[in-house]
């Protein structure tokens, strides 16, 4: 039975041929998820080789990181120790060095052209020159270090993307305000490559004055030991003598951190690009189960005949197992293959949106090639199953018999399984639509209600697909043709539902991605117009903060009615951490336009501060409450003057500018409104503003459409990533349409061959099978679209209290994936209907 399984196979190689293609490529995009991540993690190995201090001094802040605020981008403040701390340090017994060590964001690189030098997402750093190769990240690569506030040094890919070299004038835009000092220094670090951010070293006293605006502050304190002195016990020593509010960290607890944090990333890399893999091979699933089907149904005289010489029936439902195992080891071979290629295809596919990752070698583990193999297999032959079963119930008079055909199965209990899933999928979605209070459990409600869905709309498919198909050739039942094709669609029900549901599968999510992207961009819209009153916006490239040097440059703009800035800091209240932004009160409530629930911005007052709505609930705060929050450098209290409505991006605390500066915030803006008085010319308010900014190449102005074109971008990038990965598994559907037909004509071929007997000819017959392959990808993509728009416009709902509180269908898009489909049908039909068309008449009528 083993070698018959293997001749078989052989003798329907190349009918096998275009499954193998699907296997092949969801088994490739999950080898190639693997190989590309565990190559990026042994690109950041180095971090783990390159020196480390022994011990680190920091500031212990309860700060973990920065959430949305009004006026633009998160606040941004470095946590900071006094200066004098590193004489204390440097005196503890087992200290053989200490140095400051001062690292920040905002040191902006301006290229040759006059723009920001990097990628719109990883930050432009500043930091220090470590004197010291032992415990020194950086290494000289060619030149000397920087030594005074005229001089600097750049990181070996920021030099060449800024395109300048040892010896040149670069500018720089930093916290400080602009500098152009001489590049002395050409650094590398352990990563090779880039991974898109910039790095400009000073020595300590430029970095402290451009970086930190304070020659007495440092970032940190990097210790190297003496030699015999443990890390653990030298670092106890230090932290007897630092002050509250300090910590130490070894050498190996930093690096321990670092691999916890690179494996956490890497983690959500791997099951993000595994999800998008295992839809693909979802697809597949259609495609073998289809195949197989229609093969056991083609050799349904052949399998009779095994039968009749005395094979039993496991022997035949193994014998087709056996080709289904064969078919899954090639396919996982090649897709392990073809995984190389993926790997690549996912680098420079992160690369064309935005991300600039750091090269390293490729990295194959067995890990990688042994998680193929199973899937490859296990997926195939799980797929050909259901065929087996059936190949093992034809009885051995059928090879007696001149026609032969294995009995059609009623659509009942799969019909009443649909409608129930179906039922169960709308009692699901409307318990989450019940539960606004809490997103999480919303979005699960509805996610699994999606899942549902999409299995019933499966199970469905043969009846709807009856009707929907007489509708869909409805234009076309004029002819012979066009009713040809109908009713070979409408022939086998379950053949043209599974073909037609991995289509489905792959265009409903990519039309519930459409609506979400296409509401949250309109939601985003939205808000600016009602929230956004200033006609013109400032904000500082990547969105760093920048030097007051901008507001003082054009707050006597002529014709500017109001010209008003944003300072951000984060905070922390409770459990609760978000961004605290100062304003002008009296100039901010004229350029945003915030709807207050109780309370208003104008008795803010020295200490006073107004809460978003959503944060006032958590938080259990009302009017009149005095808080405690938590800064990056101690803590204060805030008195809350107000309550108002979250509106998009414009959420969190705010307070008036003297409050932020009492608690230490740097003097940095994080964006500029300027509001254009009645009767003046916006057009020559932002020629003045171009003109006056035109010394601060790090900022750019934006009027409201150019906000939203900017904001809409960034959505784009990442909705697209998404499309791109979606796109495979669609791509799967069209091969099992191709598979499907090809398969399909041969069952035919007979009727084929009658069907030029009588006169039809071979461009009506091509014709059929176009329509034909058209109609099911029409069928498909219906079934897509709109399971798509149901659960795109209930996410929509879900996601209102997170801002997305427009419903925007995206038509346009729609019309594409339509019209993509019948393009797609019309391709995937070329190969069967140029084959059909040149049968052979007389063998073709002669066949079995």
């Amino acid at each position: 039975m083993l070698r018959a399984a293997l001749r078989s196979l052989l003798q329907h190689k190349l009918r096998l041929s275009l499954t193998l293609l699907a296997v092949v490529v969801g088994v490739a995009f999950v080898a190639g998820t693997y190989i590309f991540t565990d190559s990026l993690k042994r690109s950041f190995d180095a971090l783990f080789t390159s020196p480390q201090p022994d011990v680190t001094v920091t500031v212990d802040s309860a700060l973990g990181g920065q959430g949305g605020a009004p006026g633009g981008p998160a606040g941004d403040q470095t946590p900071t120790l006094p200066g004098a701390l590193v004489t204390t340090v440097s005196r503890v017994d087992g200290v053989a060095a200490a140095y400051g060590v001062v690292t920040a964001d905002g040191a902006l690189v301006i290229g040759a052209d006059g723009k920001v030098v990097g990628q719109a997402g990883p930050p432009a750093r500043g930091t220090t020159w470590v004197p010291d190769p032992a415990i020194s990240p950086l290494t000289l690569a060619s030149g000397s270090a920087p030594t005074g506030p005229d001089q600097v040094a750049l990181l070996d890919s920021t030099a060449k993307a800024a395109g300048v070299a040892v010896g040149d004038i670069v500018r720089l835009d930093t916290p400080g305000g602009p500098a152009t000092p001489r590049v002395v220094g050409i650094v590398t670090r352990g990563i090779g490559g880039s991974d898109g951010a910039t790095l400009a070293v000073f020595d300590l006293p430029t970095a402290q004055k451009l970086l930190l605006q304070d020659g007495d502050r440092v970032t940190s304190i990097v210790v190297r030991a003496d030699p015999g002195v443990s890390q653990a016990a030298l670092a106890a020593r230090i932290q007897a003598v630092l002050p509250s509010g300090t910590k130490t960290q070894t050498g190996a607890q930093r690096s321990a951190d670092i691999a916890d944090r690179l494996a956490t990333a890497f983690q959500f890399i791997n099951i993000f690009l595994l999800t998008f893999a295992f839809i693909a091979l979802f697809v597949a699933i259609f495609l073998i189960f289809n195949t197989f089907s229609m093969l056991v149904a083609q050799r349904t005289r052949e399998l009779a005949l095994l039968r009749a010489v005395g094979a039993s029936r496991g022997q035949v439902r193994r014998s087709v197992l056996a080709e289904a195992f064969v078919l899954g080891l090639v396919a996982a071979a090649l897709g392990v293959i073809g995984g190389v290629v993926v790997s690549q295809g996912l680098r420079l596919l992160l690369t064309a949106f935005g991300a600039d990752l750091p090269s390293g070698p490729l990295v194959i583990e067995p890990r990688t090639i042994l998680v193929s193999l199973v899937v490859g297999v296990l997926v195939t032959v799980v797929s050909a199953y259901v065929p087996a079963r059936r190949a093992a119930i034809v009885p051995p008079v059928a090879a007696m018999r001149d026609e032969v055909s294995l009995p059609a199965r009623s659509l009942l209990v799969r019909t009443i399984l649909g409608a129930v899933l179906l039922l169960l999928a709308v009692a699901t979605a409307r318990a989450g639509l019940g539960t606004p209070d809490d997103a999480t459990r919303a979005a699960q409600l509805v996610g699994a209600s999606a899942l549902g869905a999409l299995v019933a709309v499966i199970a469905l498919a043969p009846i709807l697909g009856r009707a929907v198909l007489r509708v869909l050739a409805a234009p076309f039942a004029g002819s012979a043709v066009g009713r040809l094709a109908r009713e070979n669609g409408r022939r086998n029900p379950r053949r043209t539902a599974a073909t037609a549901s991995a289509l489905a599968i792959g265009l409903a999510l990519m039309t519930t991605i459409g609506v979400i992207a296409s509401s949250t961009k309109a939601s985003v819209a939205d808000v600016i117009d009602r929230t956004i009153g200033a006609d013109f916006v400032v904000f500082g490239a990547k969105f760093q903060p920048f030097s007051p040097d901008v507001y003082d440059a054009i707050k006597d703009t002529p014709d500017a009615s109001v010209v008003t800035y944003v300072r951000q800091v984060p905070i922390k209240v409770a459990a609760d951490q978000n961004v605290l932004t100062g304003v002008e009160p009296e100039r901010f409530a004229r350029v945003v336009d915030l709807t207050f629930v109780s309370g208003s911005m104008s008795s803010l007052g020295l200490g006073g501060a107004v809460v978003d709505d959503k944060t006032a609930k958590d938080l259990k705060l009302s009017v009149g409450q005095t808080v405690t929050g938590t800064f990056v450098n101690g803590t204060g209290t805030l008195v809350v003057r107000g309550v108002y409505k979250a509106a998009g991006a414009y959420s969190g605390w705010i307070t008036s500018v003297p409050t932020l500066m009492s608690i230490g915030a740097r003097e940095l803006d994080t964006a500029v409104y300027v509001k254009v008085a009645p009767g003046a010319e916006p057009a020559a308010v932002r020629a003045d503003l171009d003109r006056e900014l035109a010394a601060f190449p790090s900022v750019t102005v934006l009027d409201q459409a150019s906000l939203k074109d900017e904001i809409n971008g960034q959505f784009d990038r990442v909705f697209g990533f998404i499309y791109a990965l979606l796109a495979l598994a669609v791509i799967v559907a069209f091969i099992g349409i191709v598979n499907t037909l090809a398969l399909s004509v041969h069952e035919r071929r007979r009727e084929v061959g009658l069907l030029r007997a009588v006169g039809t000819s071979r461009p009506q017959i091509r014709r059929m099978v176009v329509l034909e392959a058209v109609l099911i990808s029409v069928f498909g993509a219906a079934l897509g679209v709109v399971l798509g728009l149901v659960y795109g416009a209930l996410l929509q709902k879900v996601l209102e209290p997170q801002g997305v509180t427009v419903l925007a269908i995206p038509t346009a898009q729609i019309g594409w994936f339509l019209g993509l489909s019948v393009v797609g049908g019309m391709v995937a039909a070329l190969w069967p209907a140029f084959t059909a068309s040149r049968l052979d008449v007389l063998r073709a009528i002669a066949s079995e």
